[in-house]
């Protein structure tokens, strides 16, 4: 049986050395075995139509036109027809202004997709040669004449041109699929000497009129229009001074789209003309098409074979496989880092190079996946429209990278560990990992921290200033609780003149608005949504409405002291503060955790005093924080935890958020654990979501932001997964070893969840610290490993239910 696997290994492994190696070096041995196919060309003028296909292209489809109208081509010899995909923007409205020059618009009723289009245009086109373009692709004055003086030879029934990226170099995507293009113009310069260019290319192919069959809608045209003419008798060339400009996708996530819509139409398309794979119908071009698409395209697949096979085998003890499993661990490992970085970052080409090529490949698997369950797209949109995605698919998407990610790891390690004949690594390693971070996370991080104040202290030049203000409280039936913080708002010291109160209700059913209306005037304003809608919506439609220099942004529940907001704005007096967060005192005596939960919080606000005085605070309280109004930057209308990625974008922004602890409001914290649970849950639920849709989160080049990000967030919101993984690696250690260090390690994680689990029975008539403080502790991190889950997944919803608390701590 290992004897198979072992076989099936290698056959997977020469089959991908084929596909990447061994396939381009026949190519370039038969440039010198075989004598070149010539073609007959000669310089010629028959009408030509040129196809301009188009979606909403009003950003580049005026410099299409008249780059068109520019070309050194007859005038009275060239047509140009512009087809609209159903434009939903001005692209119409821009091509109907060249009307007068000749250019024609034939415009789809509905968004059918581009084949629909050019089956549309092509019958009732004038030319004797058909050239199909994208609105983007820029031609070279030249690039017609050089294309057309090809079907002088009469064997020739496709001519593809060169397209190049003229924005290769602007990031690493670009960069990325720059590098692929050129090793694709290789192979079809070789592909064409020999026999036929694979495929031809939408920004720039001509065929012979006559030669176009009416393709199906699912059919994507320059791929499987020039198969049709393959199995006709004729042949395609690659015409390499036939030049045209375009831009790439520019990013990797537009790329991969790009790459899924492409291969999964091609692929289609190609088991509709799978005579073209027959060698007695097309000689050389079935090897051609065989080796160049269809096993690039199956090649993931052979990747995901040898990988398995790999590693399984390496488990025991076959060294080949050992090394080979290292191999593959490390490509992956550089792809990951890739994937981390390379979207905004410009790191090295070690990194996201192969970051590139496994994208292209699970593009391609995704891409025929669909395509043999019979999901093939047949309309398109352009890479330059940002179109909303589906937030859900891309967290599971980046989910599943970070889990696969984790997965591989632990069998790289564990594959070292085999192979240095240490077979406790794996556990050694996640053990001792794990531990360190946690420790960092709840101590080291402080103590780093308070020493980096000590030298680098950035102290806040406050003022007594008194500007214009807005205090903005979002409710949701709030009616046990409104009065009170109305009346405790227009009890503020602050000049009446200059402070205004905005309550803005999101669909409350209760008496909240009533409530509000007995107070409404010129100092209370009521803005009252109808539907609810969510919190964040609810700031998103107000905020734009305000004309104030500064907003506090407050909880109904949030009752201040007089000189509260004083307080919070004589920070603004300092032009690199852009937001301030202040000091929430819980009152939360009366229940079983309530001690634990002030400690907790007396010390999360030791660390934000420290971090602001380092630079900036990790998130403000919800209850209470001040931004400068030009600062606000709306969050996605899904966002949860709204105070953390509205004042996180302020300091992105390159301003400071503050701690004001003198600035004091007081909160009732909640009433039981089953609300505390569930609240914490949603804010780390909220934390996970603005990481994985990148709000909130600062720039690794703001050093000294995103270490305090990392150390005091990142870290804690992982813990309680970090928690899992030592209690798993104690026990398997102490059981593998029987090491004295690793039983104690456990009796004491043990011990301590037995003491949590005690204050569920003893909570109600004792408060002993020895109890509670585990208890509160595991009850925080169980909710953040529940928080994780509907992070991840998606699971939870942006309206907002009553909680004492809605901060972001």
């Amino acid at each position: 049986m290992i004897t198979l696997f072992e076989m099936t290994a290698l056959l997977m492994f020469l089959i991908i050395l084929y596909i990447y190696i061994g396939y381009p070096l026949i190519l370039i041995l038969l440039q010198f075995l075989l004598p070149k196919k010539k073609i007959n060309k000669k310089e010629i003028f028959p009408e030509v139509s040129l196809l301009i296909s188009c979606f909403n292209e009003e950003a580049v489809i005026n410099e299409k036109l008249e780059n068109a109208l520019a070309v050194d081509y007859p005038r009275d010899k060239l047509e140009i027809i512009v087809i609209s995909d159903a434009s939903t923007d001005r692209t119409d409205e821009i091509v109907r202004e060249f009307e007068d020059k000749g250019v024609q618009l034939i415009r789809q009723d509905k968004n059918l997709g581009k084949t629909c289009g050019l089956n549309l245009a092509v019958p009732i086109a004038k030319g004797e040669i058909i050239v199909f373009s994208d609105a983007n692709a820029i031609y070279m004055p030249d690039a017609i004449r050089k294309l057309v003086r090809n079907f002088y030879d009469e064997e020739v029934g496709y001519v593809v041109g060169e397209a190049r990226y003229r924005d290769r170099k602007e990031s690493p995507a670009s960069q990325s699929e720059s590098a692929y293009w050129e090793l694709e113009m290789a192979l079809k310069k070789m592909e064409s000497n020999i026999h036929s260019v694979v495929g031809g290319d939408g920004a720039i192919y001509a065929i012979r009129r006559e030669l176009y069959e009416e393709l199906k809608p699912a059919d994507i045209n320059d791929f499987v229009n020039p198969l049709q003419i393959i199995l006709k008798g004729y042949r395609g060339v690659y015409e390499t001074e036939a030049i045209c400009y375009e831009e790439s996708a520019g990013q990797f996530k537009k790329e991969f789209k790009r790459k899924i819509r492409i291969i999964n139409r091609s692929f289609s398309g190609l088991l509709r003309v799978v005579g073209v794979l027959n060698p007695l119908k097309t000689g050389f071009f079935s090897l051609e098409i065989i080796s160049h698409k269809l096993l690039r395209w199956l090649a993931p697949v052979f990747m995901i074979i040898l990988t398995v096979i790999s590693f399984g085998l390496s488990m025991l003890n076959i060294e080949i496989f050992q090394w080979s499993s290292l191999l593959i661990g490390m490509f992956f490992i550089l792809s990951y880092i890739g994937y981390l970085f390379s979207e905004k970052y410009n790191v090295w080409r070690v990194f996201y190079y192969p970051y590139y090529f496994m994208l292209v490949s699970f593009a391609a698997l995704i891409g025929i996946s669909r395509s043999l369950r019979g999901e093939v797209q047949t309309t398109w949109s352009t890479i330059r429209i940002t179109d909303e995605e589906n937030a859900g698919q891309h967290r599971s998407a980046k989910a599943f990278i970070h889990i696969s990610f984790i997965i591989l790891l632990c069998l790289i390690i564990k594959t070292v560990g085999m192979f240095t004949a240490n077979d406790q690594l794996t556990e050694k390693v996640f053990f001792w990992i794990s531990g360190m971070i946690i420790l960092y996370g709840y101590f080291g991080y402080p103590a780093v921290l308070n020493l980096l104040v000590k030298y680098y202290k950035k102290p806040v030049q406050t003022g007594e200033i008194t500007p214009d203000i807005i205090l903005l409280v979002c409710a949701y039936n709030e009616e046990d609780i409104i009065r009170e913080k109305i009346q405790n708002s227009l009890d503020l010291d602050y000049p009446s003149e200059k402070l205004k109160i905005i309550i803005a209700s999101d669909g409350s059913t209760d008496r909240t608005n009533a409530i509000v209306s007995e107070y409404k005037g010129e100092k209370l304003i009521l803005v009252n949504y109808a539907e609810r809608r969510g919190k964040v919506s609810v700031i998103n439609n107000t905020v734009p409405q305000l004309e104030s220099d500064i907003i506090v942004f407050s909880d109904a529940n949030t009752m201040y002291q007089k000189d509260a907001i004083k307080k919070l704005v004589r920070n603004f007096n300092d032009p690199s503060v852009g937001a301030v967060s202040a000091d929430v005192i819980l009152h939360s005596e009366e229940t079983t955790f309530g001690r634990s939960e002030s400690l907790y919080y007396l010390y999360e606000r030791w660390i934000q005093e420290k971090e602001s005085d380092y630079g900036s605070l990790i998130g403000a309280d919800g209850g209470m924080y001040a931004i400068r109004r030009e600062l606000f930057v709306p969050p996605s209308a899904n966002i949860i935890l709204d105070d953390f990625v509205i004042s996180m974008n302020v300091v992105k922004n390159g301003k400071r958020l503050v701690y004001e602890k003198d600035a004091i409001g007081h909160e009732r914290s909640s009433s039981s654990p089953n609300a505390e649970y569930l609240r914490k849950s949603r804010v780390i639920a909220g934390a996970i979501q603005s990481v994985m849709q990148n709000e909130g989160v600062p720039s690794i080049k703001q050093k000294g932001v995103f270490f305090c990000y990392v150390s005091h967030k990142f870290i804690r919101w992982m813990i309680p997964v970090l928690l899992l993984v030592l209690l798993s690696t104690s026990l398997r250690l102490t059981i593998m070893t029987g090491e004295l260090f690793y039983l104690i390690a456990l009796i004491a994680q043990i011990t301590f969840y037995l003491l949590a689990f005690l204050d569920l029975f003893i909570a109600k008539k004792y408060r002993i610290r020895l109890t509670s403080i585990p208890f509160y502790f595991c009850m925080v991190n169980g909710a953040a490993l529940y928080g994780i889950y509907k992070g991840i997944l998606n699971k939870q919803p942006v309206t907002w239910r009553k909680f004492s608390r809605e901060g972001g701590n």
